[in-house]
């Protein structure tokens, strides 16, 4: 298996593990979604950016669950090929 994306799964699994970690993106979320909710609708610019920092920080969590996907995923192809 790849050592970087062994590397980047193990990373990945001990940060979504970690309670630091996972105090820290509970609370940006909370700040993203109140956010979301205090902005007026006519205010374009301003939910544009709040949008950004949504899709920013869904970027974040997709990214870490890719690194263990494609780690997963590289394991099972090694075990069907051993096979």
């Amino acid at each position: 298996m790849n050592e970087v994306t062994v590397s980047r799964a193990n990373a990945a699994k001990r940060l979504k593990g970690n309670a630091d970690f996972l105090e820290i993106t509970a609370a940006i979320e909370a700040d993203i979604f109140a956010s979301f909710r205090s902005v007026s609708i006519n205010d374009s610019e301003r939910l544009a950016t709040v949008h950004a920092l949504s899709h920013g920080f869904k970027l974040l969590n997709d990214r870490i669950a890719k690194y263990i996907e494609a780690a997963n995923y590289e394991a099972s192809a090694e075990q069907l090929f051993d096979e």
